[in-house]
Formats: structure tokens, C-alpha cells, sequence
């Protein structure tokens, strides 16, 4: 059986106060800050800009080239994000890319505060935006546990997940109604603050001394060192390839289709921002479950996650009553939350640092593979079949998914087992300090 170490063992009371030790480090709060910043601005800028493109005259088919041009880009620019992340310091990666991201939402205000905006235009920047996001998204991912110490990892995962999914419940609530009163366009002016001021936070964060390594090749030579690392564990390829199903098939249902379905069946932007409520909600509720509380066996996880993911597509699919749509939509939210947070912990410690930028890239790329052609064809699948049926065979698809993980050996025996906590005595690599330094493993009530 694989084994693989999980977060240290307690009870309820100690676990819930480990749960909130990673915040006492500086380096964690300016990240965590960051981030939720820029989550604030982006949970309202894809809603506005959806509402933008059907507003001026485009269909759901429109909307998702609009969405494809988004994420066409990341496909191979994600890679490259990837070998960059792991030759260069992230000081150079996570402003620069958050200050892109900033002059591309300030570009996508103008054109909609001048109603210059077209299809067109609108579909260019998104797959500008999708471009500079895909190139730093395995930096943004990889600095995260090199802020705290090793078995805070965990916690640190699930309260990053909660912060910056805590703040999106409110903004679609809020969001939805304020675009409908004054317009997508100061929507996505204040993503663009949210932008500036992540950027002026991740500036602050001191450089990390890079791990011993090989002289690094060519980009092609990194690129094949980060696939073998990547193809080496067998579970990990099959989890890319269930989200690469998976994941397409919940975006087409949930960013594409949904602001159609939210317009015809819901009352517009409101009723889709509840549903973004509802769904940001289930996130906050998984990512909260996993401060306190670690799975043992992943394969279960992997496997619910698909079948939830298809709850709130059956909903749509038999017009269910908005009360219930919420409710699968929350359980959907955490079960993906609770897969994401496991993911997030493992990968770290069965990857090599020095790989873990390119294995990152790899697992994203893998899941985006099917994501243009899926916006594509479910756009005009919808506007030929219907949304009822098109929702339908999505719900059925991914629940064929489910199926998927219990299928290798390997990945039924990965368990993630219990190991005791550091003691107060042990030093542990401290990631403020020079290399070479430790200090002790920060313990709850004490600070770090």
C-alpha cells in the first residue's frame, strides 16, 4: 500500500487550533492578503464579462468563443509558466504577472465604460488575460509551501482556500445585482485595482534560496525532465486525465451555459450570482472541513468529486426549484474544494522542488487539453439541442467519471497516513530566514 504523510494527529480541540498557526507567518499573510484580493476582483469580472458579451448581442455560442479564447493559450503557455517557474525566483513572476493582469482589465474598462466593446475585442483579451494568468499560475501555486513550515502544509492549503473563497460568497451576491444597476464595466475596473494592489503586496515577499540542482538545460530538456517526473507516478496521470474530462464539462456547465440558464429560467445576473454564492459557499465549507480533518484514502475523494459535479447539472437539466439547484451546487463546491486542498498538500511531497513548477504546469495543461473545444461545441450543442439536454449529457458524463479513479491498483491503496507532530524541540527550515537557518516548528499559541 502507498503510503504518504498527512497532517499530524489530534483532537478535534488541537486540530481546530493547528488550523490557524500558518497565519502567524509574515511571509503566508502577505500572500494570503494578495490573493484574496485579486480573488475579490476575479469572482466579479467573468460574470461581468459574460453578461457584457450577451448584452451586446452575442449568444451562448458567442460566449463561448469569447471563454475559449481564454483559455486557449494556457495549453501551452502553462508549460512554459512551468520551466520558468522553476528557473526563476518568484519575485520576478507573481508582480510582473498580477501588474499584466491589472493593464489588460484597465483596456476591457474602457472598452466597456465607451461601449467600444465587441465580441471580438472582448474574446482578444481574454485570451490575453488567459495567456499572462497560465504563465504565473505555477508560480502562485508552488510559493505557497515555501511559506510555513512542512506539516502546516495542509492548513496553510485549506485557509488559503477559505479566505479567498470566503470573499467571493459575498461578491457574486453583491456583484450580481450592481451589474445589473450600473454595468459589467466598473465590474471589471475594480478587478483591475484588485490587480494593482495584489501586485504591490507580492513585491514584498522576500526571495527563497534555490534548492540544489543540476545546471539547468534547455527549455526542452527541463520540459522532458518535468514529463518524466510527472509520468513516474501513475495515480497522478490518472487524476490529470479524470479532470481533463471533468473539468471542461463543469466550466461548459457552470460558466457557459449557466448565465444562459441563470438569464431564461432565473432573472439574469442575480439569480447566477447566487448560484456563484452558492457554489463559493461549498468551497469555504470543503476548505474548512480540511483545517480539521484529513483523508485517509484519496481514491473515495477523487471519485465523489466527479459524481457531485454532476448534481448541479441534473438540477439544471430537470429545472429544479432554485432552493434545491443551491443545495447540489454547495455540495459540488465542497467535495471539489476537499480534492483540491488533499491534491494540493500531496503534490509537494512527492515531487522534488526543483520539478514541482513543470509537474504543476503538466497537471493543469492535462485538464485544459479538452477546455476549447468543449466551450466551442457546448455553445452551439446548446443553442441546436437545448440547454435541457445539453445539461443532461454533461450530468451523465461525469458521472461515468466517477468510475474512474478505482480503475488503477495504485490508486485504490494511495492513503494518506497520520504522523506525529514535530516536536517543540526539533528545528525545521524556517522559509523568512537565510538559508541554512532553522528555528523551531511554530506550535499553536505561540507565534511563529
Amino acid at each position: 500500500m502507498t503510503t504518504l504523510p498527512a497532517t499530524p494527529p489530534g483532537g478535534w480541540r488541537a486540530r481546530a487550533s493547528a488550523a490557524a498557526a500558518p497565519w502567524r507567518y509574515h511571509d503566508f499573510r502577505i500572500f494570503l492578503t494578495a490573493r484574496v484580493l485579486s480573488a475579490a476582483g476575479s469572482a466579479i469580472a467573468p460574470l461581468a464579462l459574460s453578461f457584457a458579451a450577451l448584452d451586446i448581442g452575442g449568444t451562448a455560442a458567442a460566449l463561448g468563443w469569447v471563454l475559449a479564447a481564454g483559455c486557449l493559450p494556457q495549453l501551452l503557455v502553462a508549460l512554459i509558466g512551468g520551466i520558468a517557474t522553476d528557473r526563476y525566483p518568484r519575485a520576478r513572476i507573481l508582480p510582473g504577472g498580477n501588474l499584466a493582469l491589472a493593464a489588460l482589465q484597465t483596456v476591457a474598462t474602457v472598452l466597456l465604460l465607451t461601449n467600444h466593446a465587441s465580441v471580438p475585442a472582448l474574446a482578444g483579451l481574454s485570451a490575453a488575460s488567459g495567456t499572462v494568468t497560465a504563465f504565473f499560475e505555477p508560480a502562485t501555486k508552488k510559493t505557497l509551501p515555501s511559506l510555513v513550515a512542512p506539516g502546516l502544509l495542509q492548513q496553510a492549503n485549506a485557509l488559503a482556500q477559505t479566505a479567498f473563497n470566503g470573499i467571493k460568497i459575498l461578491v457574486p451576491v453583491i456583484g450580481g445585482p450592481l451589474i445589473a444597476l450600473t454595468g459589467p464595466g466598473y465590474a471589471v475596473a475594480f478587478d483591475a485595482l484588485t490587480f494593482l494592489a495584489a501586485a504591490m503586496l507580492l513585491a514584498r515577499l522576500p526571495e527563497t534560496s534555490t534548492p540544489a540542482r543540476a545546471e539547468p538545460g534547455t527549455a526542452w530538456e527541463e520540459f522532458r525532465d518535468g514529463w518524466r517526473a510527472f509520468r513516474a507516478h501513475g495515480w497522478l496521470m490518472l487524476w490529470s486525465l479524470q479532470g481533463c474530462v471533468t473539468v471542461p464539462l463543469w466550466l461548459v456547465g457552470y460558466v457557459l451555459l449557466g448565465p444562459a440558464y441563470a438569464k431564461a429560467r432565473l432573472g439574469g445576473a442575480a439569480g447566477y450570482g447566487l448560484m456563484a454564492a452558492g457554489w463559493t459557499a461549498g468551497l469555504v465549507l470543503g476548505a474548512l472541513a480540511c483545517m480539521v480533518w484529513s483523508p485517509r484514502r484519496l481514491c473515495p475523494v477523487a471519485a465523489a468529486v466527479s459524481a457531485a459535479m454532476a448534481l448541479p447539472m441534473a438540477a439544471m437539466a430537470a429545472t429544479a426549484p432554485l432552493p434545491v439547484l443551491l443545495a447540489v451546487i454547495v455540495i459540488a463546491g465542497a467535495a471539489l474544494n476537499l480534492s483540491a486542498v488533499s491534491f494540493n498538500t500531496l503534490l509537494p511531497r512527492v515531487i522534488e522542488e526543483h520539478r514541482l513548477g513543470r509537474v504543476l504546469s503538466l497537471n493543469t495543461a492535462v485538464q485544459l487539453v479538452f477546455l476549447p473545444p468543449a466551450y466551442l461545441l457546448a455553445g452551439q450543442a446548446a443553442a441546436r439541442f437545448g440547454l435541457t439536454a445539453t445539461f443532461a449529457v454533461i450530468a451523465m458524463v461525469l458521472l461515468l467519471c466517477a468510475v474512474l479513479p478505482p480503475c488503477r491498483a495504485d490508486f485504490r491503496a494511495l492513503t494518506l497516513v497520520p504522523v506525529p507532530p514535530c516536536p517543540k524541540e526539533i528545528a525545521v527550515p524556517h522559509p523568512s530566514l537565510p538559508p541554512g537557518t532553522t528555528r523551531p516548528s511554530p506550535v499553536p499559541g505561540e507565534e511563529a
